[in-house]
């Protein structure tokens, strides 16, 4: 909810952490088995690694735009500078897509998602689904 009103770089970035952190608790709930362990280790740090790659293309984008961090100032800073060609937005715009994606572990990036979702519980299971997530909170 918060994400669909975000308009600066900080909300865009805590909303996605927030719903991380409550799913890296929810695959961790078994603490004894061993698998499950596993699991939401290999969550965590791919998390961590998602996280700092989106929080690098964030300062590619602050660095380019002069040091706007709303959305808006961004593209009226880019459109006046006539930065919105360079490489830095490319990289930026490249660095968001891979950030976003170890998120939602499209493809080549999924290697922890069948181990996080085979190794917990059924409910918790169905909850960290980031497509039931949308769909969630798009019905109700």
């Amino acid at each position: 909810m918060f994400l669909c009103g975000a308009n600066d770089f900080i909300t865009i970035f805590v909303a996605p952490e927030c719903f991380s952190l409550c799913s890296y608790l929810l695959s961790g709930y078994t603490k004894k088995d061993v698998w499950s362990n596993e699991a939401t280790m290999k969550y965590l740090l791919m998390g961590g690694a998602s996280s700092s790659i989106l929080v690098h293309a964030f300062s590619w984008l602050y660095g380019s735009s002069g040091g706007e961090i709303e959305l808006q100032e961004i593209v009226n800073g880019l459109i006046k500078t006539q930065m919105y060609n360079s490489p830095g937005i490319s990289i930026a715009l490249i660095l968001i897509t891979v950030g976003i994606g170890f998120k939602l572990s499209p493809g080549t990036s999924h290697q922890w998602t069948p181990d996080v979702y085979n190794t917990s519980s059924y409910i918790p299971g169905i909850s960290m689904n980031p497509i039931i997530a949308i769909a969630q909170d798009t019905l109700f």
